[in-house]
């Protein structure tokens, strides 16, 4: 029986973090380039770490959901992004399927009198 430790698992944890965060930031520069294009990596690195805890902290999981969530904190606001609209969405993205639907959904939300 193999077991893992405490510390690998943490070790492995990390390493898949950091692979993610590294793939978010080539995501975000091809999806929004007039934003992110001329941004350092570690400028562009710290926003992404700090908006993938946030969308941690609102339950999204799923890496897809999370880089979701990234192109509407770069493409809108980052206030829209933590909103019920937004993460209602962004939880749903399997039930709708594909995208850029979405993010049509989303645009007609973020313009909303709601959030006027």
């Amino acid at each position: 029986m193999l077991k893992i430790r405490r510390p690998q698992i943490e070790a492995l944890a990390n390493l898949s973090r950091r692979r993610f965060i590294a793939s978010a930031i080539v995501h975000l520069r091809d999806a929004h380039p007039e934003r992110w294009a001329e941004a350092p990596d570690d400028v562009t690195g710290a926003w992404v770490e700090r908006r993938v805890a946030r969308g941690l902290e609102l339950g999204l999981v799923e890496e897809v959901s999370l880089l979701r969530h990234l192109e509407v904190a770069s493409h809108f606001d980052e206030r829209f992004a933590d909103s019920d609209d937004a993460i209602g969405v962004l939880h749903n993205l399997e039930e709708l399927q594909s995208w850029p639907e979405p993010m049509d959904l989303l645009a007609s939300l973020y313009g909303s009198p709601a959030e006027i």
